[in-house]
C-alpha cells in the first residue's frame, strides 16, 4: 500500500507533451490606416498575434487602441492596409469578397 497522496505522485510523474492547439486566427505585421498624409489615422501598427483555436481570448484597451479594427481585420470583414491575417490556415490577403463571405459562413461561423 502506497502512502504517496494522489497529488503527489502526479506532481513526480513528468506531464505528457502534446502539441500546441492550432492557431485559430494568426496576423503578421498587420497595419491598418485611415486617411494619409497628414491626416493619417493608424489604427494597426505592424500588429503579430496568433490565437489558439479552443481557447477564449479578450482583447482589452483604452477607446480608439484599434481592437475593433483588429478583430474586424483578423476575421475578413475589413482589409489591411498592408500585413497578413489567416483564418486556420487560410490566408485572407488574396481571398474574393465572396469567398471571404464563405470562409466567415462556412468556417468561422459554422
Amino acid at each position: 500500500m502506497s502512502t504517496t497522496s494522489p497529488a503527489t505522485t502526479a506532481a513526480t510523474v513528468p506531464a505528457a507533451r502534446t502539441a500546441a492547439p492550432p492557431a485559430a486566427v494568426r496576423t503578421r505585421d498587420l497595419r491598418k490606416t485611415y486617411g494619409r498624409d497628414d491626416n493619417a489615422v493608424h489604427a494597426l501598427d505592424g500588429v503579430d498575434v496568433e490565437l489558439a483555436a479552443g481557447q477564449f481570448t479578450a482583447v482589452m484597451g483604452p477607446s480608439g487602441s484599434g481592437k475593433s479594427t483588429l478583430l474586424q481585420t483578423a476575421a475578413g470583414l475589413d482589409r489591411p492596409s498592408s500585413g497578413r491575417a489567416w483564418i486556420g490556415d487560410t490566408d485572407l490577403s488574396g481571398l474574393s469578397e465572396t469567398r471571404l463571405t464563405e470562409l466567415r459562413r462556412f468556417v468561422a461561423g459554422g
